[in-house]
């Protein structure tokens, strides 16, 4: 079932709790997940991200082969209307991978969603974005301006690549990937009407 409650802030606060546990497991026990509202005058609407004080920030990471690199965080909620309650829903999320710690600094990989386009816009709403360019045909296709389609990108998937794939550390060492598990299986059948599939590693012969 998606997360509902008697108020907003009972929504966000549901799973804003999931997900900082979750990055304070596997990402940095330093930095925290923090909601915001976007407008002073909405308590519907807020946005999740790393924060120092009231700051959003993207937090540094150590790798194995490529030093400190900085990722950032954001997932633009709503909690909407449903009767005598409010259900929670994503507008947008933003997890990228940067070699600067600025906000403004170029994203080396970006997984995004946006639940709506604005006008004249047709590109896929779930995407992945970097900065690379490939040879295409008889021209060369700029992976930064391009959306190439994805499925939905949940948080853990991007942990598991941190991980897995960047050497990053988990500060709950070798228990990432029970932690991660855990996270998924929570997050797709008590927040999602979906069941969860865990992982599974094929027997070598």
């Amino acid at each position: 079932m998606p997360i509902s409650g008697r108020t907003p802030k009972d929504c966000f606060d549901k799973f804003a709790r999931h997900v900082r546990q979750l990055c304070a497991a596997t990402v940095s026990a330093r930095h925290h997940l923090l909601t915001m509202r976007t407008r002073a005058d909405d308590d519907t609407e807020m946005k999740l991200s790393f924060h120092q004080g009231e700051d959003p920030i993207a937090v540094p990471l150590k790798t194995k082969a490529h030093g400190t690199i900085y990722l950032y965080v954001g997932q633009l909620l709503r909690a909407e209307a449903d009767g005598k309650q409010y259900r929670l829903a994503t507008r947008a999320y933003w997890y990228r991978l940067q070699s600067q710690p600025s906000l403004a600094a170029h994203a080396a990989i970006r997984w995004e969603y946006e639940r709506e386009l604005d006008d004249g816009k047709h590109h896929c709403r779930h995407h992945i974005q970097q900065r690379a360019r490939v040879d295409l045909g008889t021209a060369s296709l700029d992976l930064n301006k391009a959306h190439v389609p994805t499925g939905w990108v949940t948080i853990e998937e991007v942990i598991r690549f941190l991980l897995v794939d960047l050497g990053v550390k988990a500060p709950c060492g070798s228990a990432w990937p029970e932690v991660l598990e855990a996270s998924e299986r929570k997050f797709y059948e008590e927040f999602t009407s979906k069941r969860y599939t865990p992982p599974k590693s094929r027997a070598r012969r």
